[in-house]
């Protein structure tokens, strides 16, 4: 038996067939915002299906990973401000357009599954920090993973770091998501990836682009030391969008936090940098993780 997995973000929306733990197809289109994202998962996941040769009447089932506040009920997603939807009951919606049940859940929280799947991670303890139009992390603990009182575990994208002052699109001011997210960087930055366009400024020794490279991998940092101060995680997988700018974002992380381990003996103790690992280019790890959460053995 098959699983659907389908994986909503501030840009794209990206659907797998998994089988075995193998992806057979998979699709993308761009996300539609508001109640359009019902009609691009439907789009998406449909195609998927045709690529990878399966009928929905084999699916055990299909799981859909969204930005945003999702409860015990699995259906309905509440404050996601990326996507533009105040209150929706996606996981109906879409399960009445694809004709198979769907589990809802937040997109990070189904990404650290896919993460670990995708990295054959050993370790217990993980965490997913997800870079992408917002910034968020998944937490596993062995086969749980935590989702928090109100569905809102591992929202670091709206922990205030030192250096921000900025208006965040949650209200808060000072939010990682001001630094760091693709959205707050689409605002500075043209081109058609603005984080690669902030790291080349830098590469140049532009005044601006290194300004804004220190501040960005600061809130990274800060972020990633603060998950593995508060939760213990044995390893912290970053991946999303932007972790596409590869070596220099992981060496610039690893780097910033040894750097304060220095001064730190008991970030030193913690060796924090040999935690922090990047997922492969083109991994979809919300995806896959989405996936494994509709299949039946995770139900069950």
């Amino acid at each position: 038996m098959s699983a659907l997995g389908i994986d909503i973000g501030g840009t794209t929306t990206v659907a797998v067939v998994l089988e075995h733990g193998r992806v057979l197809g998979s699709h993308q289109v761009a996300t539609r915002r508001g109640d359009g994202v019902v009609a691009s998962a439907v789009a998406a996941a449909r195609e998927a299906l045709a690529v990878a040769g399966v009928e929905r009447s084999a699916l055990e089932g299909a799981g859909l990973g969204v930005p945003g506040i999702v409860g015990d009920d699995r259906t309905l997603v509440r404050g996601a401000v990326n996507l533009g939807i105040e209150a929706l009951d996606i996981g109906s919606a879409v399960s009445e357009g694809l004709g198979v049940a769907v589990t809802v859940d937040n997109d990070v929280r189904a990404a650290v599954l896919g993460a670990r799947h995708l990295m054959a991670e050993p370790a217990a303890v993980i965490a997913y920090v997800g870079l992408g139009t917002g910034i968020a992390a998944g937490l596993a603990f062995g086969d749980r993973v935590l989702r928090g009182a109100s569905g809102m575990a591992g929202e670091i994208g709206h922990i205030p770091v030192p250096g921000a002052s900025s208006r965040c699109r949650c209200g808060q001011l000072g939010c990682l998501e001001t630094l760091a997210s693709g959205w707050s960087l689409a605002q500075r930055w043209a081109g058609d990836i603005p984080a690669a366009a902030m790291l080349a400024a830098a590469e140049r020794g532009q005044e601006r682009g290194e300004r804004e490279w220190r501040a960005f991998i600061d809130g990274i940092a800060h972020a990633v030391r603060s998950l593995v101060l508060t939760t213990g995680v044995d390893a912290v997988l970053i991946g999303g969008g932007i972790s596409g700018l590869g070596a220099p974002l992981l060496d610039g992380v690893q780097g910033r936090i040894a750097a304060w381990a220095e001064d730190s003996p008991l970030l030193g103790a913690l060796d924090v940098p040999a935690r922090i690992r990047l997922l492969p280019p083109g991994a979809q790890p919300g995806a896959v993780g989405a996936a494994i959460m509709g299949s039946a053995a995770w139900r069950s």
